[in-house]
């Protein structure tokens, strides 16, 4: 509540009891019991650069930053087949807990679109997953991963709506999900392969777990950035750009490459995930005409935050490993009569 003082018509509107006074010179003089004083911005900013700066060269703040510097060296992992570092704390048991929990949410919104698992197409991509998965394991140099993934139970679901955008992506419990608007442009077992192959790469690569494990070190520098900037946004923007989005762009180029080599070990032809991807180019910018989109300079802009790289970039780099990719094919005796005995294994026992 507001209280008005009013001294120099000798009339006080108040609540509270009057203020004592004492006559001196025939004036009326208030004793002051408050003082406002306006709020320095400027100074808050050099107090908190101080602070920070104090907090920084403090003994303490050393012990810790040491103690974190070593639990981030501890946790720098390899990454399978492109042999990059990377930052992963997060155990296994966590990431299956966390792919049940998508596996129920997204079960709840898309259930009931699911096909029938009597459905010839379930037969079709068991066979494409079971070679990938076969291929994947007798590759894999973690002991304790390749346990991991003979442990998971796998599971193929096909969403039976055109309307949506093509997609498909597998959870880090081992569930599938294949949007049937992907299947047209797929066209053949290699352009499935090219997509499976993708998002089981994803997996081998405890991509899930890559980001999960950097996001307490983007929320802390949020905070130091909002700390010092108080805009909210801009830091956001600001992490995205220089951070998130350019992570997950290589993310998804690496799950490129492991892909192509996975599905060229597995005696698919990974000539044919060039043509996928200019039909995925085709249906992309079918739907950007669609939406209204299309301008240079939205699609630059649109590139710099956008989490997946661009499709010609894509094409371009599968081209260049084309090479090493069909050497991969003839020395993994695709070409051999009985071959695919070695693919036998089935890792989806229901179907």
């Amino acid at each position: 509540m507001l209280h008005r003082l009013y001294i120099s018509g000798y009339k006080q509107f108040t609540r509270c009891r009057p203020a004592p006074f004492t006559r001196r010179s025939n004036a009326i003089q208030v004793r002051p019991y408050a003082s406002y004083r306006r709020f320095n911005n400027s100074q808050s900013s050099t107090n908190i650069y101080q602070y920070y700066l104090l907090l920084l060269t403090s003994r303490k703040a050393m012990y810790i930053g040491g103690g974190l510097l070593g639990f981030y060296l501890f946790n720098l992992h390899e990454a399978p087949f492109t042999h990059r570092l990377r930052f992963i704390w997060i155990p296994f048991w966590i990431e299956t807990k966390i792919g049940d929990y998508s596996y129920r949410q997204i079960m709840s919104q898309y259930g009931s679109m699911i096909l029938p698992h009597l459905n010839p197409l379930y037969g079709r991509i068991t066979t494409i997953m079971n070679k990938l998965l076969a291929t994947a394991i007798a590759n894999d140099e973690d002991q304790t991963q390749k346990r991991h993934l003979q442990q998971l139970h796998w599971e193929i679901n096909i969403i039976q709506n055109d309307k949506l955008p093509p997609n498909a992506f597998i959870l880090p419990n081992g569930k599938i999900f294949i949007f049937s608007s992907i299947l047209p442009i797929c066209e053949n077992d290699d352009g499935l392969a090219t997509v499976l192959s993708h998002e089981l790469s994803h997996q081998l690569a405890q991509h899930s777990s890559e980001q999960l494990s950097s996001q307490p070190i983007y929320m802390f520098l949020s905070a130091v950035l909002y700390s010092l900037t108080g805009v909210s946004w801009f830091n956001d923007l600001l992490i995205n750009g220089l951070f998130t989005m350019p992570a997950s762009r290589e993310m998804e180029t690496e799950a490129d490459h492991i892909g192509c080599e996975l599905l060229a070990k597995s005696c698919f032809n990974p000539d044919q995930s060039i043509k996928f991807w200019e039909r995925m180019g085709q249906e992309e910018q079918r739907l950007t005409r669609q939406m209204g989109g299309g301008g240079a300079a939205n699609s630059v802009l649109g590139q710099w935050f956008s989490t997946h790289p661009a499709t010609t970039k894509r094409i371009h780099d599968i081209q260049e490993w084309l090479p090493k990719l069909r050497e991969m094919r003839e020395s993994s005796g695709c070409y051999e009569y009985g071959r695919f005995h070695d693919f036998s294994a089935n890792y989806f026992k229901k179907y």
